[in-house]
């Protein structure tokens, strides 16, 4: 059994991590660390859960003595700069702090899977990001992208459980919310992998949980929509958390799930390509995604502990 930790356990991210690796089979959570319910049970903030685990606060300097052979934060901005190294252990960090940073490992498993499973330090993507870039990396593979219009709408549980604007039910009630439509920060995170030819806008949507991304492409020549499936197809064949469709993904496809569903690839007359993208912003968007890292990092089979389902509809 590895001995795994996790600081920031009370978050939502927090939480997932928890259920998952709790029913993993191959870890020992030793250390949930909380600055708000250290001492008290998870099921105290999460009712629903029905284990005995005790949230603890024993803070970076014990759990450094621990020689834990994972590491997973899931704190505020800039918390991972000041503390990785103090820790010493194999990490994993969800925040953004590492995100541009080539001394990371950026844990996209279907593009970077050889540098992770040898890394110290994976930084995982972006919620919004994840949904992108699975949608739109085969294109830049084979030079198909010139540019692309992304407008992704998100699940308010992406907005964490700190009381803001967007996660208000008053608000995103019978609602859509736009925000940081120029400026959100998973743009640079996009642009580092697809240039800077790229928009990005993100939405909440009055549900809890998933990511439904549209992403508007306009191509370096002609395509077809039967060319552009068959590369989709091609690339992700053999990818466990990869599943597309002969239908437009919803967010029913995946909720639950560590899935990336896409599909449409229709193309209009103007040459625009249209690739959706549905992801649960909680699992393959965040702490699924975690887990499918530390599954490369430690040696267990890439999918163990993860909620894969499955998909049933051909066509729409």
């Amino acid at each position: 059994m590895k001995r795994v930790g996790i600081v920031g356990a009370s978050g939502y991210t927090g939480y997932e991590l928890i259920k998952l690796l709790f029913a993993h089979g191959g870890v020992e959570l030793v250390a949930l660390e909380s600055e708000s319910s250290g001492g008290q049970p998870v099921s105290s903030v999460y009712p629903e859960f029905t284990g005995d685990l005790k949230f603890t606060r024993f803070g970076v300097d014990r759990l450094a003595e621990m020689k834990l052979d994972c590491v997973f934060l899931a704190m505020h901005e800039g918390f991972a700069r000041e503390t990785v190294v103090r820790l010493n252990a194999p990490t994993i960090d969800l925040s953004r702090d590492f995100r541009l940073d080539a001394h990371a490992a950026y844990g996209l498993p279907e593009y970077f899977r050889d540098e992770i499973r040898t890394a110290r330090l994976v930084s995982n993507p972006g919620c919004y990001v994840t949904s992108c870039l699975l949608a739109i990396l085969p294109l830049v593979k084979e030079g198909l992208l010139e540019r692309a219009v992304l407008d992704a709408k998100s699940g308010y549980s992406g907005a964490g459980r700190t009381p803001s604007y967007v996660n208000d039910p008053k608000n995103y009630t019978d609602n859509i919310i736009p925000y940081k439509p120029t400026a959100h920060p998973h743009r640079a995170e996009i642009c580092r992998f697809l240039g800077p030819n790229v928009s990005f806008t993100p939405h909440v949507l009055p549900t809890f949980r998933g990511i439904l991304s549209t992403c508007h492409v306009f191509t370096t020549r002609p395509v077809t929509m039967a060319g552009v499936r068959h590369l989709y197809e091609e690339r992700y064949r053999d990818e466990p958390c990869l599943r597309v469709l002969g239908a437009l993904p919803e967010l029913h496809d995946v909720q639950g799930t560590n899935l990336c569903a896409l599909g449409g690839f229709e193309v209009d007359d103007a040459g625009r390509l249209v690739v959706f993208s549905a992801i649960d912003n909680l699992l393959k968007g965040a702490s699924g995604q975690a887990v499918q890292n530390m599954n490369l990092m430690l040696g267990f089979p890439e999918t163990q502990g993860l909620p894969l389902g499955s998909l049933h509809r051909a066509s729409r």
